[in-house]
């Protein structure tokens, strides 16, 4: 490519994707014995100690495959040895569950003082990606399939034993194959190991207590469906405008800022946007009635 070329001529995406870690020093390194090989690093938080990364199977013709990595604590042993099982019982509904939106987990291990799981290979593009690439809002049309892809995701998720939760539902977590054109989510996120994550039931469980994001709302106790349909929400707002959050004091209507979305439209966003979660759906299937007329 030539410098500063901004889209491979080729395939069309980006040359440098938002979330890539340039010249990490984990690109390289293998993982479960030589197994896993990272190709490139795509995020590495250090308030969460939570990598993710591409990788090859080498046991799979190499094969792409997405890891994911936490990090425990290295000493004393007995903390770390508590952690990992914690990771390991907290992954497992998640490994349990099927979905064709939702990438599968193929495997999981333990080494060293990390926690790993290995998730299916998405070859598609990030909401984020698609909106540096355009340098302009996404069509309201295919928005809306996303909606409803997402919509019956979350769905499942809330009907799966236990009910999942995503905690982290953003425009860079939302992935459009390449194949289909379907909306799948990702990024999918396992509270960090404490006394109450590991004993207490996610009625609990409140916003505060995982990785702050622009996309949630400031004051939702306890963390329930809601919540999600605001992150949703907030997602949906930012590919309709190209104007990210945050927004003070409250989210504008999204015909403020692209007149050329529908009133129907807004009149979803803006009730699934509102900040007393009392007023917003109250679950999923109320949200995907509305969005059943735009379809």
């Amino acid at each position: 490519m030539r410098f500063g070329q901004r889209c491979c001529s080729t395939c069309g995406r980006l040359t440098v994707p938002p979330n890539l870690v340039l010249h990490s020093p984990l690109s390289g390194v293998s993982a479960r014995q030589g197994r896993y090989v990272i190709k490139h690093v795509l995020k590495n938080s250090e308030e969460t100690k939570v990598t993710t990364a591409v990788a090859l199977d080498t046991h799979s013709n190499e094969r792409k495959v997405l890891l994911k990595r936490w990090e425990c604590t290295d000493v004393p042993v007995a903390r770390r040895r508590t952690e990992l099982v914690y990771y390991e019982k907290a992954s497992t509904p998640l490994a349990r569950f099927q979905h064709p939106l939702v990438p599968r987990v193929l495997d999981r291990f333990v080494e060293g003082k990390h926690y790993y799981m290995v998730f299916e290979y998405i070859d598609g593009e990030s909401l984020e990606e698609l909106l540096q690439k355009q340098l302009k809002p996404l069509s309201e049309r295919d928005v809306i399939g996303y909606m409803n892809n997402i919509l019956n995701t979350l769905i499942a998720l809330e009907q799966s034993g236990p009910p999942l939760r995503h905690f982290d539902i953003s425009p860079a977590n939302i992935i459009i194959e390449k194949a289909r054109r379907r909306a799948m989510l990702t990024g999918f996120q396992i509270l960090p190991p404490s006394p109450e994550n590991q004993h207490s039931r996610s009625r609990h469980r409140t916003t505060l207590k995982i990785a702050l994001s622009p996309y949630l709302p400031v004051k939702d106790q306890p963390y329930d469906q809601r919540t999600s349909i605001y992150m949703l929400a907030a997602s949906i707002h930012h590919v309709l405008t190209n104007y990210a959050p945050p927004h003070y004091p409250a989210y504008p209507a999204v015909r403020t800022l692209n007149p050329a979305v529908s009133p129907r439209l807004e009149v979803i966003l803006s009730k699934a946007l509102m900040e007393d979660r009392a007023y917003r759906y109250q679950s999923y299937m109320n949200m995907k009635s509305d969005l059943l007329y735009l379809l």
